[in-house]
């Protein structure tokens, strides 16, 4: 079943552009990944420290096995984690249509 993945990270105030910078990263890594079909780096209009993953997968399993892989094994996260000021926040979605 299809999903999509809603993501929200928050920098640290100095941080945007390093965050920017690792955030297009991961997203390269994983586009390269079995059933990733889309994915989107998007920055806040009225707060410029904020950004968000949408990601559109074939399925839950393809993309923990992709995240597990390419981002966690790899230490990509460790480095995305201290660019930001509050915890990452997650969403996984259905398409029901």
């Amino acid at each position: 079943m299809s999903i999509t993945a809603v993501t929200r990270f928050h920098s640290t105030p100095g941080q945007e552009n390093t965050l920017v910078e690792l955030l297009t990263e991961g997203r390269n890594r994983m586009l390269s990944a079995e059933g990733c079909e889309t994915f989107d780096v998007l920055r806040d209009e009225a707060d410029a420290q904020s950004f968000m993953f949408v990601q559109q997968w074939s399925s839950h399993d393809a993309h923990d096995a992709a995240f597990t892989e390419l981002i966690l094994q790899s230490g990509h996260l460790e480095k995305v984690l201290a660019t930001l000021d509050e915890p990452i926040v997650q969403n996984i979605y259905e398409v029901v249509s």
